[in-house]
This record gives C-alpha cells, sequence and structure tokens, in this order.
C-alpha cells in the first residue's frame, strides 16, 4: 500500500505535511504565502473544517471518473439478484473465474477511496483532538471525521473481509517500515463502534441536515447497520427508533422522491452525494444517467428526449426477478422509477411505408435495430432514479445529486431488527409504513405477516439501485444461492439472451465470491498482504 498510496493525493498531502514539520528550519518559518501549514490545517477551526470538507471531495472524485462505472457497478447492485449489468464493470457483477479479478481496476477503486478517506480521518481526528480548540468546535469539525473513518473501515470489512487496520496519521517518521497484516473482524468492528458512538456523542441533540454533510441521522443509521452485522438487534432497533420519532425525516410519495431539479433535496434525504455545477463545493460532473438509459437512440424513427431518460450507454438494467415483484396496477413506484416502454418520437422520420408511425411503442421486429442483442440495448426497461431533466437530451455529462442514504433504510432497519427480537407488532409497523406511502390505498395492501422473504422482496422494491442489496444478502448469507436462482437475464419480454455472459453469474458464482480479492497492485505496494481465499495467491 506504501508504494500505491505515495501516488494519491492523500498520501502526498500527508508528506508534504511531514516535510512542513521536520524539514530546515531556516526556510520553513520565514513565510508561507499559501498558509497551508501544519498550524493551519490541524490546529485552526478553518483548517480542519477544510480537511474534512476533502474527505468528500476523495468520495466524490471516483464517481466522477471517465464514466462512472466503477461507481455505478455497485450502486446498480451489481452481482445481486436483481441486476443485469450489460457493460458497467460487468466481469466483476458475472463472478467471471476465467480471468483474473484481483487485477480490476473497479475493486482497486474501491479500496483505494476508502483508504485514502481513513489516512484524511486519521490524521484530522488525531491532530484535531489535540488541538487547543474549544470543546464545541472540535465536536462540531471531529463528529463528521468519525463518522467518515467508521463509514470507510464498515465498507471494507463488509466488500473484503480481511483488511489493514490503522488509526495512525501518515508522517514522516511512519511512512517507511510499516508492517501490513489482516486485522481481526472483531477489531475493525470495535473501532467503528467507537467511532460511530463518538461522533453520536459529538452530534448530541443537533439533527441540523446540511445537504451533501453527514448528520446525526447518517450516524445513527451507520451505528444500527453495524449492529444488524453483529446480531446486536436491540441496538439497532434503538438506533433506528431513534431516528424515527427525533429526526427531521419523513417518506415522500414516490413521484416526488428522485427530483427533477437535480437536487434531491427532500424528507427522505439523510446523505445526498453533491454534483451542483455552481453550488459551493458542488462535484465535478458524472455519466450516471446515460448508465442506467438504454440507446434508444438507435432504433429508425427515434431521437434522444429527456423524457426517456436523455443520451443513454444502456449499460444496467433490472433484471425479470426485480420486474416481477411489483404490482403494476397499485405499487406507485412501477411508473415512477421505472420507463418500462418508449414511443417513436422524430418528427423528420418518414412513417408514410411502415406499420408503425410517430406516437407507437417501439416493439420487437418493427425494424432490424430490435432484434436480438439490439432489443437488450435499445428497448430496456430505465431506472429513472439518476436520470438527469435538465440537461439537454444530447449532453453526456451530468450534474444529478446522488442519493446515498434515504429514510426507507431506517425503516427497513427497524422492521428487521423487531422482527428478528420477536417483536412482530412493532416490525409490521415500520415496514408498513413504506407500504402505505408507496402503494394505493384501494385495495388494502399492508401487511399482516412478515419474515425474511418478504423483507428481501420489499427491500428489492424500494432500494433497487441504490447500492444496498449486496450487502443485505451477504449479511443474511443469502447471495450465492439468491444469485444462482435470478441473476442476470435469460430472456426480455419473451426474447431469450443473445449472450451467455448475461447470465453466467448464475453458475460462475461460488462461496469464496462473497467478498472480493484484495487488489493484486496493493497486496504488491503492502509487501505481501495475504489475498483471500479462493482468489490466485
Amino acid at each position: 500500500m506504501k508504494a500505491n498510496y505515495i501516488q494519491n493525493t492523500g498520501y502526498i498531502f500527508a508528506l508534504l505535511l511531514a516535510l512542513i514539520i521536520s524539514g530546515c528550519d531556516g526556510y520553513l518559518v520565514e513565510k508561507n504565502p499559501s498558509a497551508v501549514t501544519t498550524d493551519f490545517l490541524y490546529t485552526t477551526a478553518d483548517g480542519l473544517q477544510a480537511a474534512v470538507n476533502g474527505l468528500y471531495t476523495i468520495e466524490r472524485a471516483q464517481v466522477s471518473e471517465s464514466e462512472s462505472s466503477n461507481f455505478a457497478n455497485i450502486m446498480g447492485d451489481g452481482g445481486t439478484d436483481i441486476d443485469f449489468n450489460r457493460a458497467a464493470a460487468a466481469d466483476i457483477s458475472r463472478y467471471r473465474t476465467d480471468i483474473d479479478l484481483t487485477l480490476q481496476a473497479p475493486i482497486r477503486s474501491w479500496w483505494q477511496k476508502w483508504y485514502r478517506i481513513i489516512e484524511r480521518s486519521n490524521s484530522i481526528i488525531t491532530f484535531g483532538e489535540a488541538s487547543t480548540l474549544t470543546d464545541k468546535e472540535k465536536k462540531a469539525i471531529l463528529r463528521e471525521a468519525y463518522t467518515y473513518r467508521a463509514y470507510a473501515y464498515f465498507w471494507l470489512v463488509r466488500k473484503f473481509d480481511n483488511i489493514w487496520l490503522n488509526t495512525d496519521p501518515t508522517t514522516y517518521q511512519n511512512i517507511d517500515g510499516r508492517t501490513f497484516t489482516a486485522a481481526k473482524q472483531e477489531d475493525v468492528y470495535k473501532l467503528i463502534v467507537a467511532d460511530l458512538d463518538k461522533a453520536i456523542e459529538y452530534y448530541a441533540a443537533d439533527w441540523t441536515v446540511v445537504q451533501g454533510r453527514f448528520n446525526q441521522g447518517v450516524v445513527r443509521l451507520l451505528r444500527a447497520d453495524v449492529g444488524m452485522w453483529l446480531k446486536d438487534y436491540q441496538t439497532a432497533a434503538t438506533q433506528s427508533e431513534k431516528i424515527i420519532l427525533e429526526g427531521p425525516f419523513a417518506l415522500e410519495s414516490p413521484d416526488k422522491i428522485f427530483l427533477q431539479d437535480r437536487k434531491n433535496n427532500t424528507k427522505e434525504a439523510m446523505y445526498v452525494m453533491q454534483f451542483d455545477e455552481v453550488a459551493a463545493g458542488g462535484g465535478p460532473a458524472h455519466r450516471l444517467p446515460l448508465v442506467f438509459t438504454p440507446t434508444y437512440r438507435s432504433v429508425p424513427g427515434c431521437i434522444t428526449a429527456t423524457a426517456f431518460g436523455g443520451y443513454g450507454w444502456a449499460r444496467i438494467f433490472p433484471n425479470p426477478y426485480l420486474i416481477s415483484l411489483y404490482d403494476t396496477k397499485n405499487d406507485k413506484r412501477w411508473s415512477a422509477w421505472w420507463q418500462h416502454n418508449y414511443t417513436y418520437n422524430d418528427p423528420a422520420y418518414d412513417f408514410s411505408k411502415l406499420k408503425y408511425k410517430m406516437g407507437d411503442t417501439l416493439k420487437l421486429s418493427d425494424n432490424s435495430s430490435l432484434t436480438g442483442n439490439n432489443y437488450y440495448n435499445n428497448a430496456n426497461i430505465a431506472c429513472k432514479k439518476y436520470w438527469d431533466w435538465v440537461k439537454l437530451p444530447l449532453v453526456t455529462s451530468s450534474y444529478n445529486n446522488i442519493y446515498m442514504f434515504r429514510f426507507p433504510l431506517v425503516l427497513f432497519t427497524a422492521a428487521e431488527a423487531y422482527m428478528r427480537l420477536g417483536d412482530n407488532t412493532k416490525a409490521l409497523l415500520y415496514i408498513n409504513k413504506i407500504r402505505a406511502s408507496r402503494l394505493l390505498v384501494t385495495p388494502n395492501q399492508l401487511l399482516t405477516t412478515f419474515n425474511e422473504n418478504i423483507l428481501l422482496d420489499e427491500f428489492a422494491r424500494e432500494m433497487a439501485f441504490e447500492g444496498q442489496r449486496w450487502f443485505m444478502l451477504k449479511r443474511l448469507g443469502k447471495l450465492v444461492e439468491r444469485v444462482q436462482l435470478y441473476g442476470g437475464i435469460l430472456t426480455f419480454r419473451g426474447v431469450a439472451s443473445p449472450n451467455p455472459l448475461y447470465y453466467s453469474c448464475r453458475t460462475n458464482i461460488q462461496p469464496y465470491h462473497v467478498r472480493w480479492p484484495i487488489p493484486q497492485a496493493e497486496r504488491d505496494a503492502m509487501g505481501g498482504f495475504p489475498q483471500n481465499q479462493g482468489y490466485n495467491q
């Protein structure tokens, strides 16, 4: 990891700080035109806040890589029972055993991102706690750093199982000679719990929600999720209920959640990653709308239109199993979040000698571009959760803000936690809050029984393509089983899959795939960090 980190901004930053600390007294203390010194960064409120702001920048940077595929693979629930990943880092989602997954750039991208955030958080926490700021100033700034470090380690330990645990800031004294060993999972979770508890303590009674930043609701949700992984269901229930009863969050109507103004500033928004091109702190553009939109523009008689998602790359779609879960008549999410059909919309196209006309729905075999593989690319069901209604139809970049945590996650956690505790009354109360918001009141669709299968189905309907499914299936021990049953796509509207890779995840997945491999380049940089079982040693 050492060699790799020196190449990234987090470690370059740390090395510069180390040089400032240890350099020649003569020229370093004379003048500093930029005022970026350790005294500024780690002993002043403005400096520490700037460093915390940098954590959000690191997280966003991955989303904005050229095609956003590394991020989309996770957010599109890649490698689960509800996705069809056609071309967004698809080899990982297909669990291919004929290629070396340890060399896959998307896997390394996630490892690097979280360790950059950890490295920066370690410095902020260590030097911030030792600073002479008032307790009020420290708590208001450091609570986000504690949250980020816990969030990073929680993601890593769930995805990789075996990770390096470190809380020391990088300095010139320790940049060389480190020993990299896989930490015990109980030690990783001990740190995660301690960091989240510290953040909760520092938030105290502050429930303020600022777009694009962590808040008390996010910290308590993470603490509840950690409780679920540790089978500490009482803590999960308590933390979830605290958010429900005291927090400012609430459910919205499905058509009022993924807003057409790009902001996604709703009552369901707990943490929304910012990509506003004009707002202070807004991140650079990304390509997520393209990933989840088909190439319907390729069909003769069709042109790119905002109403159909704009320009598309046709990379990730819902599979038939996910679509089968919706009540098409009563579930408001069915049309609010999914585009099922497309119409011929090119006013310059000559329809006079054709059996279809302007405004008709695209159908199989109407023309050569709607056969076989092209049918999958051009007319598939699109996820509207990432659509950008502001950009012009042919623009290929977006500044849509992205939901990372929505309030329904809290209700699902509360419902499952109480189910595990044997309190079916409360479990039904919280799961039915979601259903009452999403379904038409007639006929009454509220549940009278609740179990793990019902939970999985409702979770899929609500949280599909928001990056949560893989983790839930792993935690429940259902990942391999569910991918074997439903993963990928065998047929689409009666058309057999034109490519066996589209459903190869079903036969490829092995028990060891419940964890990602350690990226080989990181193993090399760490001097031989052990590889996860099942991958090349």
